[in-house]
C-alpha cells in the first residue's frame, strides 16, 4: 500500500510538468524555416543597420556625382573705407577723395577644370564605398542564416530528445508497474522492484533536464524572432545522401560568390583611389573663374562690372609633407591586398574544414542505424526477459539507456549535419540556399 501511494505521488509530481510541456506546445505557432528566415530578415536590427549603411554610402555617392560642376555662391557685404591723396599728371596734381562706403553684392562662380584626377577619384571611391556596405549586408545575412539555421534545428534537436526522454519514462512507468505487480504475487525481490523504481526516477529526472533544454531552446529562436510568443519548428532535422559537388567546386564558388571577398574588392578600390587622390596633391589645378556685380551704384572707378578668367594653382609649399601623405596610402592599398590574399585562405580552409565536417555527420548518422535497431531489439528482448524471470531490471534500464543514446546520437548526427552544411553554404557565399537543400533531403527526421 505504502509503494502504491508513493508511485502514485511521483506521478502527481511529474502531471504538471507535462501539463506546462503541453501547454507550451499547444500554444507554439508552428513555423517553418524558409518562413523564419522571412520573419528574421524583416526583423533583424543587424539587417536593418546594413540596410540603412548602404543608404547612407548610396547618398554620399550621388553628392559626388556634381563635383565637376561649377559652384555658383552670391556674395553680400558693406563697405566702408575712403581712399584720399594727390593724383600727379601733366597738367598737375589732382587732389582724390574717393568714398567707398556703400553695399556691394555680386554672384560669384569657381569651376575646377583640372585637379590631377581628384575629382574622378572621389566618385569612385565612393562608388566603392556603396559596394562595399552591400558586401557587409550579404555578409550579415549570411552570418544570420547561419545563426538561424543553428537556433531553429537546435530547437528542432532539443524537441526530438525530449520526446526521447519522454517515451523512455513511459516505459520505465510501464517496467516499474510490472515490478510492483511481481513484487506482489512473489515473482521478484523487493530489491528488483527498488531498481526498477530507480531507475524511473532516473528516467524522469532526463525527462526534466530535455524539457529544461527544450524550453530554453524555444526561447533562444523566440528572442532571435522576435516573437511574442513561442515557436514550434514545423521543418524537422534531415540529412541528404546524395553527394554534395566536389570539393574544388565548392572552393570556385566561394571564390567569386562570398561577400567577404567582394567586401575586401571595395576596399582595394578604395586604396587605389587613394593613391590617386594623394598623388593628385602634386599636380597643378586648372580653374576657370566669374564674377558679375549686382549692386553698381557705389562702386568705385576700378571696379569692373563683370569679370571672368582662367587660372592655374600649384602648391609650392604644403604643411602636410604630401610624399609621405602618398607612401601612406600606398601602405595602405598594400595591407589591403594582404588582408585580402590572408582572408581568401582562410575562407578555402572554412569551405574544406565545413566540406569534411558535412561528409562526417552523415557517415556518423547512416552508421548509426545499426546501432539504433540493436538497441531496440535489445530493448525488446530484456523487457520480456523480465516478464519471464530471466533478467534483472537493471538489465532492462541499461537497454533503455543504450536505446536512448543511440536515439540522441542518431538525432545529433542530424543536427551536425545540417549546421555544417549551413556553415559550408556560409563561407561559399551560399547561406540562402539552405531551403532548397532542405527540400533535397532523402532522411527526414520525425518532427
Amino acid at each position: 500500500m505504502l509503494r502504491s501511494r508513493s508511485f502514485r505521488a511521483a506521478c502527481a509530481l511529474l502531471a504538471p510538468l507535462f501539463f506546462i510541456a503541453g501547454g507550451n506546445l499547444a500554444l507554439a505557432a508552428p513555423l517553418s524555416y524558409e518562413d523564419a528566415r522571412t520573419v528574421l530578415q524583416s526583423v533583424s536590427d543587424l539587417h536593418k543597420s546594413g540596410e540603412a549603411g548602404i543608404s547612407k554610402q548610396e547618398y554620399a555617392a550621388r553628392a559626388s556625382d556634381s563635383l565637376g560642376l561649377p559652384e555658383v555662391s552670391v556674395n553680400a557685404t558693406q563697405v566702408f573705407g575712403e581712399k584720399t591723396g594727390d593724383l600727379p599728371t601733366p597738367i598737375g596734381t589732382i587732389p582724390v577723395d574717393v568714398n567707398f562706403n556703400g553695399p556691394r553684392s555680386s554672384i560669384n562662380s569657381t569651376w575646377s577644370i583640372y585637379t590631377g584626377g581628384r575629382i574622378t577619384a572621389t566618385q569612385r571611391s565612393l562608388a566603392a564605398a556603396t559596394d562595399q556596405a552591400r558586401a557587409e549586408l550579404a555578409i550579415a545575412d549570411e552570418h544570420l542564416d547561419l545563426q538561424l539555421t543553428e537556433v531553429y534545428f537546435g530547437l528542432a534537436l532539443a524537441a526530438t530528445i525530449e520526446r526521447t526522454r519522454m517515451s523512455l519514462l513511459e516505459q520505465a512507468d510501464r517496467q516499474l508497474d510490472r515490478a510492483v505487480r511481481f513484487e506482489q504475487q512473489g515473482v521478484i525481490a523487493k530489491v528488483e522492484r527498488l531498481n526498477a523504481q530507480v531507475s524511473r526516477d532516473e528516467a524522469a529526472r532526463e525527462f526534466v533536464r530535455a524539457q529544461r533544454n527544450r524550453e530554453i531552446a524555444q526561447a533562444r529562436l523566440q528572442r532571435l524572432l522576435h516573437r511574442d510568443v513561442a515557436v514550434e519548428p514545423s521543418t524537422p532535422l534531415f540529412v541528404i545522401n546524395e553527394g554534395l559537388k566536389p570539393l574544388p567546386e565548392w572552393l570556385q564558388i566561394a571564390e567569386r560568390q562570398n561577400p567577404l571577398l567582394a567586401a575586401f574588392d571595395a576596399k582595394r578600390e578604395q586604396a587605389q583611389q587613394g593613391v590617386v587622390i594623394a598623388d593628385s596633391r602634386w599636380k597643378p589645378e586648372v580653374f576657370a573663374f566669374g564674377s558679375y556685380a549686382m549692386i553698381r551704384h557705389y562702386q568705385t572707378i576700378i571696379e569692373p562690372n563683370w569679370i571672368a578668367g582662367i587660372g592655374v594653382r600649384f602648391t609650392l609649399f604644403s604643411p602636410v609633407d604630401r610624399a609621405n601623405t602618398v607612401n601612406a596610402a600606398r601602405e595602405g592599398l598594400r595591407q589591403v591586398e594582404a588582408l585580402q590574399a590572408e582572408t581568401r585562405n582562410d575562407i578555402d580552409s572554412l569551405v574544406e574544414s565545413a566540406y569534411r565536417k558535412v561528409e562526417q555527420a552523415r557517415e556518423q548518422f547512416n552508421l548509426l542505424d545499426s546501432t539504433l535497431s540493436l538497441a531496440r531489439e535489445n530493448l525488446r528482448l530484456r523487457e520480456r526477459g523480465f516478464d519471464e524471470g530471466q533478467a534483472t531490471s537493471l538489465d532492462v534500464n541499461d537497454a533503455r539507456n543504450a536505446l536512448a543514446r543511440a536515439e540522441t546520437a542518431r538525432a545529433t548526427a542530424a543536427y551536425d549535419f545540417v549546421v555544417s552544411l549551413a556553415a559550408l553554404l556560409e563561407a561559399s557565399g551560399q547561406a540562402h540556399t539552405l531551403p532548397e537543400f532542405v527540400q533535397k533531403a532523402d532522411v527526414r527526421l520525425p518532427i
